[in-house]
């Protein structure tokens, strides 16, 4: 993997709404990361980061869409890393029910690793769509964002198409 096969994501964040690039209350009472077409890429990973938060306890879960402003209600799987002190982080591991509860505590760095393989297959109609939702437990202030790299493209481009909506 090259850093040119890597496509960055990171919309304007907007608490209650959208998170993207850091913003005073990224969570808000409950947010959703951009919503990535995995049509070219194989593999996205969606980097939540946040400095200040030390009551705030996020849950994530990864939802698939059949199209942009679709709905969902039944998570998929993936894979996450947390990385807690500086130059420190866990090996990947799956998400327990497809979701994760994560720590109440500042300086946290969580990478969801989202598979295409992952993506369901409807009606004979496989998904192309993902987004993570993100459940706020109490709705104190967390100083954050997200960061999508979508990666392991389909077809190397040195310039790729959009993949948000």
């Amino acid at each position: 993997m090259y850093s040119d096969d890597i496509h960055f994501v990171m919309p304007t964040g907007v608490a209650d709404t959208l998170a993207g690039s850091p913003i005073a209350d990224f969570g808000g009472s409950g947010t959703v990361s951009d919503t990535v077409c995995f049509e070219k890429y194989k593999t996205a990973i969606f980097v939540f980061f946040w400095g200040v938060g030390t009551t705030e306890t996020p849950t994530f879960t990864v939802l698939p869409v059949p199209t942009v402003g679709g709905s969902a209600t039944t998570a998929i799987p993936f894979q996450y890393k947390k990385v807690t002190a500086t130059d420190t982080n866990t090996a990947w591991t799956w998400a327990t029910s497809n979701s994760l509860l994560c720590d109440a505590a500042s300086d946290q760095i969580y990478a969801l690793k989202v598979s295409a393989a992952d993506l369901p297959l409807v009606s004979g109609v496989k998904y192309e769509y993902a987004y993570v939702n993100v459940a706020i437990s109490n709705a104190d202030a967390l100083i954050g964002g997200c960061i999508i790299m979508m990666m392991d493209p389909r077809i190397a481009e040195a310039t790729s198409d959009s993949v948000i909506t």
